[in-house]
């Protein structure tokens, strides 16, 4: 039997997948050859599903810890238990003595009543804000008024592609064909990463800058076409607010600065000029990795004015793609997830260590689902530290985690392939995708949202969360009722297109305040942040620089001279590991042999990467 599902994983693509089915179990995955995006493929990572449903080391009972060992507990036991922590935590010191810390681990709809359930107790304390992203989507909010992308076939009318720090082979692999017909179509391809990507030998043009200097690059090219003549007046006068306030500071971003800045030859800026000052339409694919350096979000900025100021927005083919959160409004997530009116107290996921430690009222309780912060979230020791502070702590997932491991209560949760549900993307393509309910669940695991109806029922809030999972799916495709979609429909087709325009701004109106493409954004500036966007140097890898406007030397800091890039790897997902639970005593750093031969470095030994907050024992490759 075959049986059509989806892949729930933190990715830009949110595969759809065919399971085959034999005697109850899952002998097989493969990609779902009608999907129109991911068109038959998966990726290992998918393919792993499989291997997490059924691996030896997943946990299928609930434990508690009695001085300091796991032991079995009954599902009612434990419920009872938890229930009643909660219950006296709410009745002692409120319901923000309780932390909800969660992520988006595992991306199905249905997640989303983790957080009915706390704000239903009147509110919560959550962990907001994102360890990846969230600094793009504020930069492209200052600009365009929200972050939003063509759909994947547009490509194909593009004269150029720009993938600017996005390593679409390992973490956008669906991307890949539809770049190679744009190339079939006579486009030129252009790469700016600082490693080199499968792509490579595919590409018309290589640009490695130094990590974290991308705007300088972006600068310096827009720096030329303005110089050129190679602007779109049309686009600046009409449809833009503020360019010549930035093109006041991008004059001192000659060749020369821009070469020493990035590592850029200056001849490749000018090439990389050229591609947006002459060519249109030009499609530009923005990475997660440019904006986790120190002015990545006013990175994205100085690209989206470099493609705006050369007319590459509102075209077919163009565009500058980081994610696409028009999608957002379509699917009723508040008609699951029921915020209005919580009291809810928000810690920043980066920060959440100190935050627990300062908390008035104390937290008390603690709830992980969909993450595992022990192995994601700075500074480590810091939020073992906090954690410890707290009395009551209980982990939902299907794995003993190092999160997990420092828990009161584990409960374990089901495999999206023992789950009905559906996902979409907010990153990329326009389609919700069903999951069918592939096998049973194994042992004695729950789908999350029963874990918190149970819970709900023992403390009251039964009428709050008792909808079948039916209802609950129907709710949130509520919005697209009127465009001839429902949970029948998406469950005859599988997958279904949110109708968005393939185009965003297409009609030349953005969601800005002024209603323009903003190079200077005033919301920006009562936010605390320059109103256009700047050049900010990486702490520990910026150099002198004569003009006072750029950043100076950090002379703290002249003692790391290396850029430590940790990027996504091909087969596994944020802390979700290929080789888990078999993972390596010690992680291994990838160097280049100038950089070997100068630290005496040999392969496969070990060695000590460091700096000023933080060291790790490594081996070396």
């Amino acid at each position: 039997m075959k049986v059509k599902t989806a892949c729930p994983l933190d990715c830009w693509d949110t595969c759809s997948i065919i399971a085959e089915v034999d005697n109850g179990r899952v002998t097989r995955l493969d990609g779902d050859p009608s999907h129109p995006v991911t068109q038959g493929f998966l990726c290992g990572k998918g393919r792993k599903l499989k291997d997490r449903l059924y691996s030896p080391s997943r946990v299928l009972q609930p434990l508690k810890k009695r001085d300091g060992t796991w032991q079995p507990i009954a599902w009612e036991q434990a419920l009872d238990e938890i229930a009643e922590q909660i219950a006296q935590t709410v009745a002692n010191s409120g319901h923000q003595a309780i932390l909800h810390a969660y992520d988006w681990g595992s991306g199905t709809v249905l997640k989303n009543l983790n957080q009915r359930f706390f704000y239903q107790l009147g509110g919560c304390t959550e962990t907001v804000g994102s360890l990846c992203w969230d600094a793009g989507l504020e930069a492209q909010r200052y600009d365009f008024g929200e972050a939003r992308s063509h759909a994947p076939q547009d490509t194909a009318q593009a004269q150029a592609v720009v993938v600017w720090g996005r390593n679409v082979s390992n973490t956008n692999i669906h991307m890949v064909p539809f770049i190679k017909a744009a190339q079939a179509n006579g486009a030129r391809l252009v790469l700016i990463n600082p490693l080199a990507t499968d792509l490579d030998n595919r590409a018309d043009l290589c640009l490695t800058p130094r990590p974290g200097s991308d705007a300088a690059l972006a600068f310096g090219a827009l720096k030329v076409c303005k110089d050129e003549g190679w602007l779109d007046t049309d686009f600046l006068s009409a449809r833009s607010l503020g360019f010549a306030q930035l093109a006041d500071y991008i004059d001192q971003f000659d060749l020369q600065t821009v070469a020493e800045l990035t590592d850029v030859p200056a001849e490749q800026v000018v090439q990389l000029a050229e591609i947006y000052g002459q060519l249109r339409p030009v499609t530009t694919l923005l990475g997660i990795g440019l904006q986790r350096y120190p002015g990545g979000g006013n990175a994205i900025r100085a690209i989206d004015a470099l493609a705006a100021a050369t007319g590459q927005i509102g075209i077919a083919g163009g565009g500058v793609n980081y994610a696409n959160r028009a999608l957002v409004p379509y699917l009723d997530q508040e008609a699951l997830a029921g915020r209005s009116g919580a009291d809810v107290r928000e810690f920043t996921r980066g920060d959440q260590a100190e935050q627990i430690l300062a908390a008035n009222p104390p937290i008390e309780v603690l709830f992980v689902t969909r993450t595992n912060p022990v192995t994601q979230v700075p500074n480590t020791q810091r939020l073992l530290q906090a954690y410890e502070s707290i009395g009551c702590k209980v982990v939902i997932d299907m794995f003993l985690t190092p999160t997990a491991e420092v828990a009161d209560y584990f409960l374990p949760c089901t495999s999206v392939l023992e789950e009905e549900d559906f996902v979409f993307s907010t990153m990329w393509q326009p389609y919700v995708t069903y999951i069918t309910q592939a096998v049973e669940a194994q042992g004695e695991a729950k789908p999350d949202w029963e874990i918190f109806q149970a819970l709900a029922e023992r403390l009251g809030l039964a009428g709050f969360m008792d909808r079948t999972r039916e209802q609950w799916l129907a709710a949130a495709l509520e919005p697209l009722r009127a465009h001839g979609i429902t949970l029948d429909t998406l469950r005859q087709e599988g997958t279904v297109r949110i109708p968005v325009s393939e185009i965003p701004w297409l009609d030349g109106r953005f969601l800005t305040p002024s209603g323009k493409f903003e190079f200077v954004s005033y919301a920006a500036e009562h936010e605390g942040h320059s109103g256009h966007a700047v050049y900010l140097a990486s702490h520990e890898t910026s150099r002198a620089r004569g003009k006072t406007a750029l950043p100076a030397h950090h002379a703290a800091h002249a003692g790391y001279p290396y850029a430590l890039l940790t990027v996504h790897p091909r087969l596994s997902e944020n802390s979700q590991h290929k080789d888990h639970p078999h993972l390596p005593e010690v992680p291994t750093v990838e160097v280049t042999q100038a950089l070997a031969t100068q630290a005496d470095l040999t392969n496969g030994g070990l060695a000590r990467l460091w700096n000023s907050q933080a060291e790790l024992v490594v081996r070396a490759r």
